[in-house]
């Protein structure tokens, strides 16, 4: 019966942790390539703070096609700062080029698909160049066929600052793919470390937590039978 009883106190202490799991539990989604760290031509020995060229992004889709490419940030020159551009996940991030004579150009990804409920929580850091200034790219979370922009604080010129943005599924964002784009405003937007990560909504935890609530009385019950 003392068995019975400690594992039914160790029940409720799992429920109870569910249900203050609630608020805060969080887990991220896989994004291919998220710190565009992947090798590409035209990179090899090709000195500081130097650009690929267009090429293809594995794990990502240019639209149109041939508008993106690698820029490896190794220290201050024309395009960068050397303070606080150091990437914390390696030298490379992605640029998406633009014209006046051309239509908006993106780079994106599927990620999985929606759940009605939970939460989708992107991070992107974007940067802004130095001979480029007031340029900058911005995000998108896509979600069955509405944009759902992330917003930046101010940029810093020749740096990357970090871009947050959240989006609460609704029912009929159910089963709907997630794409991650990445957009050039203006001549150039830069990015990297692209991070996703979806909250369940507290209803998941709730069925959770009162299921073990419900398994531990269970167990008391049979014990004092």
């Amino acid at each position: 019966m003392f068995t019975i009883a400690m594992k039914s106190n160790a029940i409720r202490v799992l429920a109870t942790l569910a249900l203050a799991a609630v608020p805060g539990f969080a887990s991220p989604i896989t994004v291919s390539n998220f710190s565009f760290e992947s090798a590409v031509s035209g990179l090899v020995a090709c000195g500081t703070n130097c650009n690929s060229g267009n090429v293809v992004i594995p794990g990502w889709t240019s639209s149109p096609t041939g508008q993106s490419g690698i820029f490896q940030v190794t220290g201050a020159g024309t395009y960068w700062n050397d303070v606080g551009v150091q990437l914390a996940d390696g030298p490379q991030s992605a640029y998406v080029f633009t014209a006046a004579s051309t239509g908006p150009v993106t780079l994106s990804q599927v990620v999985g698909t929606a759940t009605a409920g939970w939460t989708y929580n992107l991070s992107v850091d974007i940067g802004q160049r130095l001979d480029l200034s007031g340029y900058m790219g911005t995000a998108d979370l896509l979600i069955n066929g509405a944009m759902h922009a992330i917003t930046c604080p101010a940029a810093l010129s020749g740096g990357f600052v970090t871009c947050t943005g959240s989006y609460t599924a609704l029912a009929s964002d159910n089963g709907q793919a997630i794409t991650i784009q990445l957009n050039a405003t203006q001549r150039q937007g830069n990015f990297d470390n692209v991070q996703l990560s979806a909250v369940p909504e507290p209803a998941s935890f709730l069925l959770i937590g009162s299921a073990l609530f419900a398994l531990s009385s269970l167990r008391r019950r049979r014990a004092n039978s």
